[in-house]
């Protein structure tokens, strides 16, 4: 039988190894700690590898969603802790249920959202490399069994990952048991939340009524999750590694990307690329009408204009339902016998950088080149020779998006430019030489 020292000795050696395989090269956490007994086992943990290494920094960030009466008395004793321990001690409060109703979020939506829009912003203010958090391998369960009774994928199924961007969980594969006897044994103080046993929270119901049901299946029933949520995690990162060399295109509040040939990456690379570029998650009805659809242009609204345009194995992600118009003019005019075309600066239009060079215009050779401009597409639009855009656009097999983004250059209403996609014979005519770059590659 351990001895208690050996107990919490064998707890620690597990967390180091953790931070040596998972964080081996980052030097200052910023740790959350509400006060309750998983948040202070962690502080106790990171202060005792601050001990043993000399260039680990640390800071204790608590966020006070002032939902309880005692909220107040547990942000002061993780600050007396902070004093003691000669910690940085971070803190601040915000009103959770009036951003809830603003926001038509649940109160613990509210409250996640608020504590860590704290977190991010203290992170950056003070230069810390992680957000480190107590969740434990009962949080893990509880956040699957969640899941999947309301319905998600195995990638949602797994929940909570050790590492995610800037997040750190070193405490995922302890359990609470483990951890409160670790608290137990180091004689560590915390608080007590008495609202972590109403059951009118959907995660106190799981802990307190659904899990030891489970439990009476397998005892070990954490270690199961854990299991599961490892080979999920496997899956993942496979998944993420096919999809990491995506070449994405963000044209103003819209992004635009190329389409995987895989149809399950496909699904994936949606649900990911939206979850990322929107903040919150689509639901699998959306992602359904996506992959069922079988037409090479269309689109699927996830939240009113906000959704994807899919044409030709692109996809542009943003605003589908309004383009905006725009339209800037040029004068080319005769200066002590040099043409001019004005403004001359390279101009910027949707990710595309276009200039004028001018070779021996010749204005008095009867080229008509009134109404200058650069615009975007209008249905209808022919070239300088005649032939409708709109069949060069087929021809080429050019997005339909990107059909309403590409600028045009225009002389008398004409189409005489489009980058990467058309120009017109007669530029070399007059002398006009149109030089682009950048843009986006449809044809890669």
């Amino acid at each position: 039988m351990k001895t208690d020292s050996k107990i919490t000795e064998a707890l620690y050696k597990r967390f180091k190894q953790i931070i040596d395989e998972y964080a081996p090269h980052y030097r200052s956490f910023l740790l959350a700690v509400s006060g309750g007994v998983d948040s202070i086992t962690m502080l106790d943990l990171f202060k005792r590898l601050r001990s043993q290494s000399n260039d680990i920094r640390i800071g204790v960030a608590t966020y006070n969603h002032k939902l309880r009466p005692e909220a107040d008395k547990e942000v002061e004793f993780v600050r007396d802790i902070c004093i003691c321990e000669n910690i940085p001690f971070y803190t601040d409060s915000g009103n959770v249920i009036e951003y809830a109703r603003l926001n038509k979020l649940s109160t613990e939506e509210a409250a996640r959202e608020l504590r860590y829009s704290f977190l991010e912003a203290t992170l950056k203010e003070h230069s810390y490399e992680l957000i480190v958090t107590a969740h434990n391998a009962n949080d893990l369960l509880e956040t699957m069994i969640l899941r999947f009774a309301k319905g998600t994928g195995p990638f949602g199924l797994a929940g909570l990952k050790v590492m995610t961007k800037n997040r750190f969980r070193p405490l995922l594969f302890f359990t609470r048991h483990e951890i409160e006897e670790y608290a137990r044994i180091r004689n560590l103080r915390y608080a007590v939340d008495l609202s972590n046993f109403n059951e009118n929270y959907e995660r106190n119901f799981i802990r307190l009524s659904v899990v030891p049901l489970l439990r009476r299946i397998n005892p070990r029933i954490e270690h199961a999750a854990i299991s599961l949520a490892q080979s999920t995690w496997h899956l993942d990162n496979f998944v993420e590694k096919n999809l990491a060399n995506v070449q994405k295109y963000l044209v103003g509040s819209r992004l635009i990307f190329k389409l995987d040939k895989d149809s399950f990456l496909q699904k994936e690379q949606i649900r990911r690329t939206a979850l990322e570029f929107f903040g919150r998650p689509i639901d699998k009805e959306k992602i359904d009408r996506f992959s069922n659809s079988k037409s090479k242009s269309y689109k699927v609204s996830f939240w009113g204009n906000l959704g994807i345009e899919v044409s030709h194995g692109w996809v542009m992600m943003g605003d589908i339902k309004n383009y905006e118009n725009y339209c800037y003019d040029f004068i080319i005019t005769s200066e002590d016998g040099n043409v001019i075309i004005r403004p001359k600066d390279e101009i910027e239009v949707s990710g595309y950088f276009i200039k004028f060079e001018v070779s021996g215009i010749i204005l008095s050779a009867g080229y008509n080149v009134t109404g200058f401009k650069i615009r975007n597409w209008i249905e209808g639009d022919r070239t300088y020779e005649g032939k409708k855009l709109k069949d060069i656009f087929n021809d080429k097999k050019v997005p339909t998006f990107l059909r309403r983004l590409v600028p045009l250059v225009v002389i008398d209403e004409r189409v005489v430019y489009v980058p990467d996609i058309y120009k017109s014979r007669f530029l070399e005519n007059i002398g006009l030489k149109i030089v682009s770059k950048g843009g986006i590659n449809f044809e890669s």
